[in-house]
This record gives structure tokens, sequence and C-alpha cells, in this order.
């Protein structure tokens, strides 16, 4: 009998950075995405490449944040555009808003693993063009070192340039909860930004194995060529992407759905006899407890045998190893959020 899951889940934070591409007349896309490839000796999905982010550290919820902002005309007003409240007290303890403490943690992860620090200086604050903007005008491997050490010292970093986080260019994307088959959980939510130019990147040695900048569809294709790995969220959000080929459009859409509640996507593993299924929500075998069981689910069936006993609507993916996989998509979303389209067909 499969036992229970009881596992704690952390919450995390990663970032869909997004940079206007140059060239002519690109491929698929007029942007590229960024992804770093993580070191071999990780511990969680080691080699495989993801969008950078990391773990949601109590200092991102700190109220000293609040005091920061206060320090800078309007900024402070500019935070409830990303929550109706930017602290909440429980208890004797105040601390910020998770809408608020994620950014944080997008941002500072990013800072950490890539050397980028996307801020706004006193005059790019009042800017509504809604790309966000990044310094580089200082001495990033000295202090990325630092913040790497100590996540307090992003403050002091902040507080040294005179700048603040570019909070209001991340627009929430999506929410990840790792499958109950893995020891370690998180809860991720994925932001997107984007930019109109590209930044320098300078990657951190002990995390970071290497790192792109490519079109979502090079990306997909060279992951199904195994060139490279992505995880399932990566792979599902960059086939997000393929909807749009314009920049300018994805940010867009990203902003106007980013107050929308999104649903929380929690893969439940179920074993084929040539592969394994991903049922995300929505699917009509998804199940009710979604967290019931810490072992992969057996069918004793193929997938695509699996795959009949849906009756109408479907939303999986199927993996025949770790390199090939398969979006199945024929649902209708309840959190308009854009269907990813299917790679193989591009």
């Amino acid at each position: 009998m499969a036992k229970k899951v009881v596992d704690k889940i952390r919450h995390s934070a990663s970032l869909i950075l997004l940079s206007r591409d140059t060239k002519v007349a690109p491929a698929s896309s007029d942007y590229n995405a960024l992804l770093l490839t993580r070191n071999s000796k990780s511990t969680f999905m080691p080699d495989a490449s993801v969008f950078p982010g990391g773990v949601c550290e109590t200092v991102d919820s700190s109220p000293v944040w609040l005091r920061h902002f206060n320090r800078y005309n309007g900024s402070a007003e500019k935070l409830k555009k990303i929550c109706k409240g930017a602290a909440s007290t429980k208890g004797s303890n105040e601390t910020l808003n998770a809408a608020v403490a994620l950014r944080l943690t997008a941002l500072r992860e990013t800072f950490e693993e890539m050397g980028i620090l996307l801020c706004r200086d006193r005059k790019t604050l009042t800017r509504t063009d809604g790309y966000a903007q990044f310094n580089e005008q200082f001495d990033r491997q000295h202090w990325q070192r630092i913040v790497h050490n100590d996540a307090s010292k992003y403050l002091t970093l902040c507080e040294e340039l005179d700048v603040v986080p570019d909070l209001w260019s991340l627009h929430e994307w999506s929410a990840w909860r790792t499958p109950s088959t893995f020891p370690k959980r998180f809860e991720t939510v994925f932001f997107l930004a984007a930019l109109q130019a590209q930044p320098q990147v300078l990657t951190e040695p002990n995390e970071v194995k290497d790192y792109k900048w490519r079109a979502p569809l090079d990306y997909l294709k060279s992951a199904l060529k195994k060139e490279l790995w992505l995880p399932p969220p990566q792979y599902y959000e960059l086939s997000r992407c393929l909807n749009f080929q314009k920049l300018e459009q994805l940010r867009l859409f990203a902003q106007q759905r980013s107050f929308e509640r999104d649903v929380v996507i929690h893969p439940v593993i179920y074993k084929c006899t040539d592969g394994f299924v991903h049922l995300l929500p929505g699917d009509d075998l998804y199940p009710l407890v979604p967290d019931a069981s810490s072992e992969k689910i057996e069918t004793g069936m193929s997938m695509a045998e699996f795959r009949t006993l849906a009756k109408k609507n479907l939303h999986r993916s199927e993996h025949k190893n770790q390199y090939d996989s398969q979006l199945v998509v024929n649902f209708e979303s309840t959190d308009d959020h854009a269907i990813p389209l299917d790679p193989k067909n591009l």
C-alpha cells in the first residue's frame, strides 16, 4: 500500500528572463530566454537546464525592505500595484506579503546565480514601458560572492548602489509543486520579466556549470535531440512561450494576466510499461488527492492505453525517457493561461 505524503514543502521562486533578439530575421521569435545548467554536484536536479531561481529565505520577507522602499518617493506606494498590502502581521511578527517576498527571492537568486541585478534607481523608478532595468556599473563579482554567502547582503547591495529591486517588471506566470515522489519538495512561483537589451552574465561557479540565451523553440528541439535536459516545468513553460513570436506580445500577455489566480501545477506520476506519465490538473484522470502517495502509481499498461482511459480532457506529459517528452493537452484552462504548443509540430 502506498504511503501517504507528509513531507514539508518549501517555497521558492524562479525567473523566466527574456531578452530581445537583435537578429534581423529570427527563426522562431524575436526574443531569447536565459537558462542555466546546474552543477553536476547539485543536490537537486544536477545537470538540468533551468531558469534562475531558488528557495525563499527569511530575509526575503523581512519588513526591513519596506523601510528601504520608503526612502524612494512613490516606490512604497507602487508596491500596492503588486499586492493589496505590502506587509502582513502574524502575532508579533511582521513580514512582507508573499507577492513581494517571492519577487525579491527571484531577483536575489538571479543575481546570485547569474550576476544580473535587476533594479531601478531614482530616475528609472518612474519608467512605465514595462521592461526590466539592470545595473552593471559596480564590482559584480565581489558582490555576487558576498550575497551568495549571505542573502541578507542583497539589501546592503541595494543600499550601497542607491537602488530598489525591480519588482514591478516581474509578472506572476505560473506555480509548480514538486511531485510527492521526490525527497526534496518545493512550491515554486515562476515570474516572467522582459529586457530590451541582453545583460552580461556572470555565473556563480559553485552552482552553475553553463548558461545560454536561446529562443524557446531552440531549447525544446535541443532537449528532444538529447543535447540538454529540461525538467518538466521548464519544458512546459518554454512550450507555452511558443504561442508568442514577439516579445512585446508575450510581455503584454504576462502583464495583463499577472493578477489571475494561477492553478498550482502539481504533477502526479504514473508508471506505464513504456515510460512515465505526469498527470496535471484538468486531466480527467487527475486524482482528487494528488499528495496521496509518495510512490509512482503502477498502471500495468502502455502510455497510449492509459491515455484512452480519459473520456475527454487530457492534460499530461508523457516521458519515454529523460529526454523524449510529449505534452498531451486537450482541455480548457481555468486560469485563462496560454496552452503549451508541441515543439514536435513546429
